[in-house]
């Protein structure tokens, strides 16, 4: 019986030599602008959360007594928690980024938590007021629970954002490579 075949033979030494000029390209890649790009995004959307008093899974914050009696805004009282965010900014390395803050109570505010009873003193003379009472130089705080409220993360659009981003970056250092 007659027969054919039909041979094909991929030699792939020009898709390896491209594959090498890649990963050398690669390496000397700077990621800071996309990661600087990430960041501003990322400190934008906490600043998005303390306006809408939301988390970033998209559950409201427990509304604070202060708040509730003051009507104000609850984690925004001097706004120093929230402004500590965009003052500080991302924090850069070669390959990282980094959104929070240095203020002491943070991590009560993101985390939640139990405060014990403690002693508050004045620290400089009568500094602590009470209405109807007058000055004293040391109240009792009975302590109490303080609700979770992050402010901290990535939510579903934060995602798609840093997707879109680094998409976008790719797709501008792949041209680059190939020119």
């Amino acid at each position: 019986m007659a027969g054919a075949t039909l041979e094909f033979t991929f030699k792939d030494e020009e898709v390896q030599a491209m594959a090498r000029r890649f990963r050398e390209q690669l390496a000397r890649v700077r990621f800071r602008p996309l990661l600087a790009a990430i960041g501003n995004e990322l400190v934008t959307s906490v600043s998005r959360r303390f306006e809408t008093g939301t988390a970033p899974d998209g559950s409201r914050w427990p509304e604070s007594l202060r708040a509730r009696l003051t009507g104000g805004q609850t984690l925004i009282k001097s706004g120093r928690l929230r402004d500590s965010i965009a003052e500080t900014g991302p924090q850069l390395t070669a390959r990282s980024v980094e959104v929070g803050t240095n203020v002491v109570y943070a991590a009560i505010h993101q985390f939640g938590g139990i405060i014990p009873p403690h002693i508050i003193r004045a620290r400089r003379a009568r500094a602590l007021s009470i209405p109807g009472i007058g000055f004293r130089r040391a109240v009792h705080h009975p302590g109490g629970t303080i609700p979770a409220r992050p402010y901290l993360g990535l939510s579903d659009t934060d995602e798609r954002v840093i997707q879109d981003l680094t998409e976008d970056w790719m797709r501008k250092k792949m041209a680059k490579m190939r020119a």
